[in-house]
């Protein structure tokens, strides 16, 4: 048996579904006037012609109040000016229902309400409150599902299972809620007999059928009366992970919840924001005079906020959007990055609020100043939504920039566009051509329907209220791996609610998350590795920080050593040293456990945690891990409310996940960790290392405890030596599951084994790790006071 001084098996996991874009709802009115010249004749008797008219006077006649007496049956109305031209009525139901066809109706100059009329155009006389129904699970390949309704009426339960020799990921039973949306997430049977996992098909669609190969497509389709949001097709790709971004089916009635909306989005700029070079964060940022200057030598993120000011936005409508906006410029402010900032609003024609060739575009007191001082009524008559001229105006700077690169550290820099609407664009060209021109602009595709590889461009776009075109603003958002870009939701109120939900990191320190680097900047990629030395500088092992006061590593590395020696620990990090205060092992952690049956070493429970004197300063430098069944491992995941569970099948989906280790050259070698089905002939090579005469059973000496990777059938596994530490990668995301403890062989350094190396391992060779999902409520208890875990961790 080989003790590895070794620590960490990371892994990088993909969140699905992180859009960016929003919907809003406010019905589109469109207003009319009447221009005819009227002539009066008179003529009168010759009497009256001399009668004297000085005496009298005339008024204006009183404009045309529309009704106040409008109803809704089973619910209320509400009028924004009390009838007067230009008031809105809206329509209220109360809680699981809504109002069809419309949620509410504009009052004209000629005193009366705009028409009600079905999505087809067809005039209908009143407005009814209608049920929230939630679009039912259709399809479950391999699985079986109850009841097979196409539509669930809210509090009503839909389950599912899954035939012999497959497994249910996702959740065996789900809730229809008020808002229209299901509990839990979609339900899927796998096998793992593919490349790539099954990826689900949401409630309300339908999927194509057939194997999930590299290079293998599905495509989706959403049952009548609902809109497809998302990615229609998505590929199988070499890396077994599908392009795109998750799927989902939305009625026109039904709206994105807030709290995901923010999650998905903070996890997305979180990550954005989080992997840009060092040299582009904002620097003796003392205020917004300081950071004006700095920014001005050549901002790192230009970010285009798009507004709709047509003539269905109305001053209340205005007024809420401004401040969901100002809300967003804030909080992206807040990140350490070097922002500047283009906003303008769209009607008919653009016109710019903030322009990012201005010096103080990237002030955000500035820009905020600006965004309070616009008059929503400058485009006067012309109000109509013309979308592609506002992304046109984006390509027009985008191209200067481009042209004037020298300066602006154009190659670098990275681009989102942020789309607020409510409405359907309606003049001009499709939005489609002016966005092909800011792709081509960045480098990229414009044929291309994924956009993962888009590293320097993100599309947002926020739709508000029930009269949006989802499909042409599904279109436009970007579609990118484990994320969302498109989002709608109920009201202006409500995405003020969104962007005042987003969590900032003012520091830039979201766990798990490293810029990839080629290079030999090897703390850019392991932001988390730590050395830990004695005070002669005599290397022990390496450990990852968790937080800024704990470093985990694996129990083994203090075999031997003083109560002295474990206070005075050297722990070097990207940015310096510290020094340990004190080292908690775990009480079942005992190496001569089983010596009396003739195992000289186990190394059950191989875990401890290294206090820290003082904080270590996290920044680009240094950051922590991601620990499983931790909300800052959830949020990374860009989940909400999870479960340590859902942690585990998300971060080890398959029964051989990919993982990596670093070399003790500082190579990353690639290995698989075996679960499930495939654990035990993987335990099964560790035999050997007991020695006879003994009667310790294999399930005693390997529990259920210890991870086992390499050895994997298909692929060239390496093997850990005496010395490394192993990592797994996927998307810039890094969360811990297990700390490496021993191998069976040290293919390194084992007399006679010159034939076999790291790369070329015996085909008996095998790697043990902890499980930290065993060992978390000791975790738990000793980090509990520092890092927030999920609820369901005992």
């Amino acid at each position: 048996m080989y003790v590895w001084t070794v620590l960490w098996i990371l892994l990088f996991a993909s969140e699905g579904e992180r859009s960016h874009s929003v919907i809003i709802s406010s019905s589109i009115f469109t207003p009319f006037s009447c221009q005819t010249v009227c002539l009066l004749f008179l003529c009168a008797p010759a009497a009256l012609q001399e009668h004297d008219y000085g005496d009298e006077t005339y008024e204006d006649p009183r404009p045309l109040n529309c009704s106040t007496t409008e109803s809704i049956k089973g619910g209320h109305v509400t009028y924004s000016q009390g009838g007067l031209e230009g008031s809105v009525l809206t329509y209220h139901c109360g809680v699981g229902r809504y109002p069809f066809p419309v949620s509410q109706r504009l009052c004209g100059a000629d005193g009366d309400w705009s028409l009600v009329r079905f999505t087809d155009g067809r005039r209908v006389h009143r407005v009814t409150c209608k049920d929230v129904l939630c679009p039912a699970q259709l399809q479950l390949d391999h699985g079986d599902l109850f009841p097979r309704d196409q539509w669930s009426r809210v509090g009503a339960t839909q389950s599912f299972s899954c035939q012999d020799g497959f497994t249910l990921h996702g959740s065996a039973q789900r809730n229809c809620t008020v808002s229209g949306e299901w509990t839990g997430s979609a339900p899927a049977c796998v096998d793992h007999a593919d490349d790539c996992s099954d990826p689900g098909i949401p409630p309300g669609a339908l999927r194509s059928a057939g194997r999930f190969h590299a290079g293998e497509k599905v495509t989706y389709r959403c049952q009548a009366g609902l809109d497809l949001l998302g990615s229609a097709e998505r590929v199988c790709l070499e890396n077994r992970e599908w392009s795109g971004s998750t799927p989902r089916c939305q009625g026109a009635n039904s709206f994105d919840s807030p709290s995901v909306v923010a999650a998905a989005l903070a996890g997305s700029l979180a990550g954005v924001m989080d992997v840009m070079s060092p040299d582009s964060k904002k620097k003796d940022v003392t205020g917004s005079f300081a950071r004006t200057f700095r920014v001005a030598e050549g901002s790192r993120m230009n970010v285009y906020i798009l507004l709709d000011t047509s003539g269905s936005i109305k001053k209340q409508d205005f007024e809420l959007s401004r401040s969901a906006t100002i809300a967003l410029i804030r909080k992206l402010d807040s990140y350490e990055v070097q922002l500047k900032f283009h906003v303008l609003s769209f009607a008919s024609e653009t016109r710019d609020i903030v322009d990012i060739m201005e010096p103080e575009s990237g002030n955000a007191d500035h820009v905020v100043w600006s965004l309070e001082q616009f008059d929503h009524l400058s485009h006067g008559r012309k109000t109509g939504t013309n979308l592609h001229a506002a992304l046109h105006r984006v390509a027009e700077v985008i191209s200067f920039l481009k042209q004037n690169s020298a300066g602006n550290h154009f190659n670098e820099t990275q681009n989102i566009i942020v789309i607020e609407t409510d409405g359907n664009s309606n003049t001009g060209r499709k939005p489609q051509i002016a966005l092909n021109q800011i792709r081509n602009l960045l480098g990229y595709s414009a044929a291309s329907r994924y956009h993962t590889d888009e590293t320097m461009l993100d599309v947002y776009v926020f739709g508000i209220g029930d009269q949006v075109n989802k499909a042409q603003l599904n279109s436009i958002a970007s579609k990118k791996q484990g994320e969302n870009h498109f989002f709608v939701v109920k009201d202006f109120q409500t995405l003020g609610v969104v962007f005042n939900k987003i969590i900032s990191d003012h520091s830039v320190t979201m766990c798990g998350v490293a810029q990839e680097r080629e290079d030999d900047m090897r703390t850019y990629t392991r932001p988390w590795h730590v050395t830990l030395e004695r005070s002669s500088k005599a290397a022990l092992c390496v450990g990852s920080i968790v937080s800024p006061n704990w470093v985990l590593t694996a129990a083994h590395c203090f075999n031997g050593l003083s109560a002295g020696d474990l206070q005075q620990l050297h722990v070097s990090h990207g940015d310096g040293e510290a020094v340990s205060q004190k080292v908690f092992i775990h009480p079942e952690y005992n190496v001569r456990a089983l010596e009396h049956r003739n195992v000289s070493e186990f190394y059950d429970y191989d875990v401890a945690l290294v206090q820290l004197d003082r904080s270590v300063p996290l920044s680009w430098r240094v950051r922590p891990i991601c620990l499983p069944c931790t909300v800052p491992a959830d949020r990374a995941m860009k989940r909400v409310n999870s479960t340590c569970q859902q942690h585990r099948k998300e971060l080890l989906p398959r029964e051989e996940t990919a993982a990596f280790f670093i070399h003790k050259n500082d190579a990353r070698q690639q290995t698989h960790v075996h679960t499930e089905s495939q654990r035990p002939g993987c335990v099964e090579k560790a035999r050997r290392t007991l020695r006879e005469p003994t009667d310790v059973t294999l399930e005693e000496y390997i529990p259920d405890r210890f991870l086992c990777s390499g050895g994997s059938s298909g692929y060239q596994d390496a093997i850990s030596c005496k010395g490394a530490h192993s990592v797994a990668l996927h998307l810039f995301l890094c969360a811990q599951v297990g700390v490496l403890s021993w191998g069976t062989t040290n293919v390194c350094d084992s007399p006679g084994r010159r034939a076999h190396s790291s790369l070329r391992p015996p085909p008996d060779a095998r790697d043990f790790h902890i499980d930290l999902f065993a060992v978390m409520p000791w975790l738990k208890q000793r980090l509990g006071g520092e890092v927030q875990f999920l609820p369901d961790v005992d």
